[in-house]
This record gives structure tokens, sequence and C-alpha cells, in this order.
């Protein structure tokens, strides 16, 4: 079995262009903070909808993974509602 070493971005490895997978990779990082802020504050998913001020059906679509679902916009969106904040760092590409 060969391993290869990952670029630091799993889908610029699997392929994607590099302005999707850079998409996707951020999308997948505010995801997960919002999952992790969700899991420390112990809250349900009604609770979490009230909170991120979106339906509980986006709660359990966010849970689930569905990337697809969720534009960067409305991940910054759902951050700012529960409290947090984002921050953006822009430097050159090592490419």
């Amino acid at each position: 079995m060969e391993i290869t070493k990952s670029c630091g971005n799993v889908f610029l490895d699997l392929g994607f262009k590099p302005a999707l997978a850079e998409s996707l990779r951020i999308r997948t990082e505010l995801m997960i903070r919002l999952e992790d802020y969700l899991k420390q504050q112990r809250l349900s998913p009604p609770q979490a909808a009230k909170r991120l001020g979106v339906r509980e059906t986006t709660v359990k679509k966010l849970l689930q993974g569905k990337i697809g679902v969720f534009p960067v916009d409305k991940l910054i969106k759902m951050i700012v509602n529960a409290g947090l904040k984002v921050e953006v760092k822009v430097v050159k590409s090592a490419r």
C-alpha cells in the first residue's frame, strides 16, 4: 500500500479544483467549529436552532455534515448568532 502525504487540503488531494477545494475546506472548518460549540453548550437541536437563528432541520443537516447545504455566508451568520466571532486571514499560496 502506497501512502501519499497530504498537501494540507484533503479536497485538493481528492482532485477538486483549487478554488472549490479551498471553499470546501473553509466550510468544513466552520461546520466543525459550530458542531463543537453545540456539543460544548449541550444544546438540543431545538435549542441550537433558536440560538443559531435557523430551523431545527438546518441544525440536523449541520450535525449530519451535509456540506452542500451551507455556503460560507450562512455558516458565518450562524456563528455570529451563537455569539462567536470569525477571523479571516489571507496568505500567499505555497504553490
